[in-house]
């Protein structure tokens, strides 16, 4: 069940379907994203927060490619690495080695840390 939950919500996401992602998000989301490249702070996301970054997400990238290498269940825990590659609405492309903790609740995504590696 959490595998199929955890890339159920990857493949959402990487289709733009905001709908869909917020389905498969608990009420008390919380996303960690650990400083990278891009976000040189790092953030911390609520539902609100997601939902927005999302819909910047949706207005930048053409298409979103999330390539699981590796996914490692354990309970209502699994960790996924990742390699994500990003197409620009003008083209241009972006791609990221990506390791994922992801915690269910309730069958929902609940907590998920996030260390993304720009290359």
């Amino acid at each position: 069940m959490t595998r199929d939950i955890v890339l159920a919500y990857l493949r959402a996401i990487e289709s733009h379907d905001l709908d869909l992602v917020a389905t498969l998000m608990h009420p008390e989301i919380e996303v960690l994203e650990h400083p990278n490249r891009l976000n040189p702070m790092g953030a911390k996301y609520d539902g609100a927060a997601l939902r927005a970054a999302g819909e910047r997400g949706k207005a930048l990238m053409a298409k979103e490619v999330y390539d699981v290498r590796a996914l490692t269940v354990e309970g209502d825990r699994a960790v996924a690495q990742i390699l994500w590659t990003g197409t620009l609405v003008d083209g241009r492309s972006m791609s990221a080695h990506i390791c994922s903790a992801i915690e269910l609740k309730d069958g929902k995504i609940y907590r998920q840390e996030q260390y993304d590696c720009f290359i």
